[in-house]
């Protein structure tokens, strides 16, 4: 489950790679039930959640989901973290003491004065956070998005997906005949987590406003215990549209390993 899921389309299938990252929330409408996760209340504490890192401590993942950006380097506080990452990967979750960083995203070989991406991030104790460099390389920016990693009931799991395509439209998602369970989720916008039964699910993908259905999706299931936060990246433009999974655990193994 740690690799990176990537399913390619064309500039008319747009629409299916932004499907892809939703088919879960299609189960609202099941016979089963859903609920949303509490986002302004228990987050749970990313150290016991996915077992990295000391007590106190916040987790990061950095993302390289600007579509016509170069490999970059990531410096923190003015220290090289990353090298040469790629469009469409990301970091993995590393353990950072909570507090401010200053955060500089730079070509590759370039130094930390020549970024195009210089931020302050605030990262709080026991928090974990998706940071992803979103839009094109002219509009650049750093987007942060907290992650919910409270231990869900037995048999759940848990699905948000994010918006990253700069040039794709706005979808609805709806249940195979059903109304419209997500709509208009837009650039660069994150849907709310929603809370399902492990399993799989069916739905369909309309065209925000619409009852036309682009595309029929099969179940495609999901595990107990996880947590995906589910990017689209690319463009329609140059049909490098692709769908990135990040799962995580809200159940790590009770020895942790720190993070080094």
């Amino acid at each position: 489950m740690s690799r990176m899921i990537r399913v390619f389309f064309s500039s008319v299938g747009l629409v299916a790679t932004i499907a892809m990252s939703l088919f879960l929330f299609a189960s609202q409408a099941n016979a089963q039930s859903a609920t949303a996760s509490p986002m302004a209340a228990d987050m749970g504490d990313c150290v016991h959640a996915l077992g990295i890192g000391n007590e106190g401590d916040a987790c990061i993942n950095i993302i390289h989901a600007s579509p016509d950006a170069p490999n970059v380097d990531v410096y923190v506080n003015g220290e090289k973290a990353l090298e040469n990452v790629a469009f469409g990967a990301f970091s993995g979750w590393m353990a950072l003491p909570a507090g401010e960083y200053h955060v500089q995203v730079a070509p590759t070989g370039e130094m930390a004065d020549a970024a195009v991406i210089d931020a302050t991030l605030t990262l709080e104790s026991g928090a974990a956070y998706q940071v992803a460099a979103v839009g094109t390389v002219d509009s650049i920016t750093a987007q942060v998005y907290r992650v919910d990693l409270h231990q869900r009931a037995d048999g759940m799991a848990s699905v948000r997906v994010i918006h990253a395509s700069p040039d794709a439209p706005a979808v609805d998602i709806a249940l195979q005949g059903g109304d419209a369970l997500i709509s208009n989720l837009a650039f660069p916008d994150a849907s709310d987590y929603l809370d399902v039964p492990a399993g799989s699910y069916d739905l369909e993908v309309r065209p925000t406003g619409t009852m036309d259905v682009a595309l029929d999706l099969p179940g495609v299931e999901l595990e107990a215990g996880m947590v995906y936060d589910v990017f689209a990246i690319g463009q329609v433009a140059d049909e490098s549209l692709t769908v990135l999974v990040i799962p995580s655990t809200t159940m790590a193994p009770d020895m942790a390993t720190p993070a080094a």
